[in-house]
């Protein structure tokens, strides 16, 4: 092999791995471009769902924000800005859980002011139990200090001792005097 024939063989080999090097970057920002994409095609799906979790809408302006750093990251993903894109998602994702966690507070604040509420209706039908109690035991204490005023009847007139001696009960004669 004579010089000449090496250098055009070094220089074919040279030629054939900077393109081979430079297809696989391409390839790699076209797979770099799809995860980035499905990734945030995940997001907004995930977005859907923290609306139906938020029944008792607490994170609105949370979840616009939200949609908009999404909407920012697809911009930056079209216009091949892939680091950017990857900082909005990792913002995304922390969005996503601080969304998360204000429903869950939201729920238990719900759920925490129903059994406030019923506490409180309970409390209140004991003390109205307690007062009815006290009122009875009142009223009972009254009615028996208080005389009974009876009116006056022929089996309530304490019986005097008859001076007939017919109608007079049998001993009753020794009692009664000439």
């Amino acid at each position: 092999m004579t010089a000449r024939s090496r250098r055009t063989l070094h220089l074919i080999v040279t030629v054939v791995a900077c393109a081979a090097f430079g297809a696989s970057q391409r390839a790699a920002r076209a797979g770099e471009e799809d995860d980035l994409q499905r990734e945030i095609d995940t997001q907004r799906v995930s977005v859907a769902d923290l609306e139906r979790l938020d029944e008792l809408k607490a994170t609105g302006d949370e979840i616009t924000q939200l949609r908009s750093w999404l909407d920012e990251a697809w911009n930056l993903r079209s216009k091949h800005e892939y680091d950017q894109v990857r900082e909005v998602l990792e913002r995304t994702r922390k969005q996503a859980d601080l969304i998360r966690a204000k429903i869950t507070a939201s729920k238990l604040r719900a759920q925490a002011t129903s059994r406030e509420a019923s506490l409180a209706d309970v409390r209140a039908r004991i003390a109205r139990t307690k007062k009815a109690l006290v009122d009875a035991a009142k009223r009972k204490k009254t009615l028996e200090s208080a005389p009974v005023d009876k009116p006056a009847g022929p089996a309530d007139k304490p019986m005097a001792p008859s001076t007939d001696k017919k109608s007079a009960a049998p001993g009753a004669e020794k009692a009664v005097g000439p």
